[in-house]
């Protein structure tokens, strides 16, 4: 399948693409593959309406991920702005998932966006996690003000941590 993304027979690999959704309707990777070689192709719409094909044929445990997919493709090779209401709606949706927080971030420090990616951080740290995953999220959140940031805002980031360590001690 891959292959066919860099041909020019783009009528071709969506047959193909058509053949193997009849054969594997419930794969996230088959969905996955052709939103992503629809976001390729420019054909946004289409993608979008793949996706909400996919969300119907999908169990309900593999839409996270597929979702999590069609925003990364959009931040590479669609509208970063459409990516970010994504990515925003499955945090609304499964807040806990750190993981996705990471993905988010990540995408925004790649873009330069460093502001964005802050509100992140800062969005991320208040929220009602384990000590071990506020340790690494304060961990990436200093690493990130030490190349992108400034002795202030490395500063802000401690305190922040200290304050949490502080609140840890008062309730014990």
């Amino acid at each position: 399948m891959a292959e066919l993304i860099g041909t020019s027979d783009k009528e071709g690999a969506i047959e193909m693409f058509d053949r193997a959704l009849k054969k594997y309707k419930y794969s996230k990777k088959v969905w996955s593959a052709f939103i992503g070689f629809r976001l390729i192709c420019g054909d946004y719409n289409e993608a979008k309406s793949l996706l909400s094909r996919s969300l119907l044929s999908l169990s309900r445990h593999k839409h996270c991920e597929v979702i999590q997919r069609y925003a990364l493709g959009e931040f590479e090779v669609g509208s970063p702005d459409r990516a970010r209401v994504v990515f925003e709606s499955l945090l609304s949706s499964y807040p806990q998932r750190i993981d996705l927080w990471h993905v988010y971030i990540d995408k925004e420090i790649k873009l330069k966006d460093f502001d964005k990616a802050r509100a992140l951080f800062d969005r991320l740290i208040t929220l009602k996690t384990t000590s071990h995953n506020l340790k690494s999220i304060f961990k990436k959140f200093l690493n990130f003000e030490m190349n992108y940031g400034n002795a202030s805002s490395q500063e802000i980031v401690k305190q922040r941590a200290r304050e949490y360590v502080a609140s840890l001690l008062q309730s014990n």
